[in-house]
């Protein structure tokens, strides 16, 4: 089979793309035809600034059911944060996964830095330390727990964004007890947001998909990530767990639908089948979204 082949049904539940407040290497509608051109199922548009809800829906609107635009809302700065208010608005206009704070973490401002690029993203001033989940004495912020009530009546995703792997645990946990039933942890083979093999065992005994996106493995990551070592991974996780994503959008890298085919060509090198990429690319995608 030729991997092109692969991407018909196949949905990539990770991709920029213009509008957006950097440059992005295609429009929506450029993305929607190179991903109808190849019979993709289905695309989540992030948007690290704003609700993507919007316009996946007047996408969705135009494309009569060709390919299906997934919608996301990411809490940082521009959105008020952990801000219970703009999740519930998101929601009720039908938004599908909820971030937890990405560029705008005190984790990811820790490691990365503030504003630098590929996520130099408005903050609301100098020297910003982001945002954190937990309060002074480390508990859960009050803010949290309205958020996960939101997201668990609404049947949405959870995504943990990048927020530290020990808050992340600990808010897939809590997401669980609140009644979250699909839940992602946000690539975790990224430098921001790595979680160890045994952090990645527990999340998936929570319940949780493991998001690995093929943008660590390139120059537009700060970091060494090894397309290797994200198949060591897998394997020792279990392709049961696992959702391969591009997160791709970034000029640089080109074309998300070109450069998503050329990974997945290059883990087929790497002896993963055919059969196994479906399950992380088709099946388990569809379980998370809860599509037929």
């Amino acid at each position: 089979m030729k991997t092109e082949k692969l991407l018909k049904g196949a949905y990539d539940l990770h991709v920029h793309a213009m509008p957006d407040v950097v440059a992005r290497a295609q429009s929506l509608p450029q993305l929607a035809k190179a991903a109808a051109q190849v019979g993709m199922a289905g695309m989540l548009i992030k948007d690290h600034t704003a609700s993507t809800v919007g316009r996946c829906f007047t996408m969705n609107e135009m494309s009569a059911g060709v390919i299906r635009f997934f919608s996301a809302l990411a809490l940082n700065p521009p959105v008020g944060g952990l801000n219970p208010c703009t999740v519930e608005s998101a929601l009720r206009e039908g938004a599908d996964i909820i971030y937890f704070p990405t560029y705008g973490a005190k984790n990811h401002i820790a490691i990365w830095g503030a504003g630098r690029p590929p996520t130099a993203f408005p903050l609301p001033k100098p020297n910003y330390s982001g945002i954190s989940i937990l309060d002074e004495n480390g508990n859960f912020r009050e803010e949290c727990e309205t958020i996960l009530h939101l997201i668990a009546g609404h049947d949405a995703v959870m995504a943990t964004g990048h927020i530290s792997p020990e808050e992340s645990l600990a808010l897939i946990k809590l997401a669980r007890d609140f009644g979250v039933r699909r839940m992602l942890v946000t690539h975790v083979s990224e430098p921001v947001t790595h979680m160890s093999l045994e952090q990645q065992k527990k999340a998936v005994q929570l319940g949780a998909f493991l998001e690995h996106c093929f943008f660590a493995v390139t120059e537009s990551c700060p970091g060494s990530v090894s397309l290797g070592q994200i198949a060591e991974q897998i394997r020792l996780m279990g392709v049961d767990h696992i959702i391969l994503t591009s997160d791709f959008g970034q000029v640089s890298n080109g074309p998300p639908v070109e450069g998503f085919c050329f990974y997945l060509n290059k883990m087929r090198e790497l002896g993963f089948s055919d059969e196994e990429l479906r399950v992380m690319i088709h099946d388990n995608p569809k379980k998370l979204l809860k599509r037929s």
